[in-house]
């Protein structure tokens, strides 16, 4: 998650979507910097917003320019199962190497925030932010170049950090299991379709 009050934009940062690679181009940017999972990087809107509504009284809300980045389920969720295939797991995460994807689907995902519905994260409670610009993880590269423009810092390289092995593939999935996802993350795919955009 990054915050800057002086260049007046709030990056939320959704797990698995280039979190990394972003913070790491727009870091030297940003007064409140929070790069670590277990501090909050990955806290949603209504988080932000609970932790942050001093803001106002330097910036109103209404002028930062907020985004993330939003993957398609499918993605998402291989991107996790494989993230999680490592053998250098940090604190109580389950290991996914070997698992069967339907294990993943039905237990890995209920002791896991991660796997939580993506457009969760973009939404403040509190009604005090509202994201500007969600981008479609398959324009990240060309959508980021178009946000650094618009935010005064001129054309920075988005560098392809904290990649996932491709231990499982799409390919490897059944229809059936790719057709439970579309159903259980339904509204994902709402908004995807119909995702905020600034330009």
């Amino acid at each position: 998650m990054l915050l800057s009050l002086s260049r007046k934009f709030i990056f939320v940062a959704n797990v698995k979507a280039a979190s990394t690679s972003i913070e790491a181009a727009l870091a030297d940017f940003a007064e409140i910097r929070v790069r670590k999972t277990e501090f909050g990087k990955h806290n949603g809107l209504t988080a932000i917003s609970a932790d942050y509504p001093w803001v106002r009284r330097y910036v109103p809300y209404e002028a930062f320019f907020v985004f993330g980045v939003m993957r398609d389920p499918v993605d998402h969720l291989l991107s996790l199962y494989n993230a999680h295939s490592g053998e250098d797991l940090k604190g109580s995460a389950m290991p996914t190497r070997g698992m069967p994807f339907d294990k993943f689907m039905d237990a890995w995902r209920k002791d896991n925030w991660q796997a939580e519905p993506q457009h969760w994260h973009f939404q403040d409670k509190h009604g005090r932010f509202k994201m500007s610009h969600v981008i479609d993880y398959d324009r990240v590269t060309s959508d980021f170049n178009d946000i650094c423009v618009r935010l005064g810092f001129g054309d920075l390289r988005l560098k392809h950090l904290n990649t996932s092995p491709e231990t499982l593939k799409r390919s490897d999935l059944t229809a059936a299991q790719i057709a439970r996802i579309e159903r259980e993350y339904a509204r994902d795919y709402e908004f995807l379709r119909d995702l905020p955009r600034a330009f």
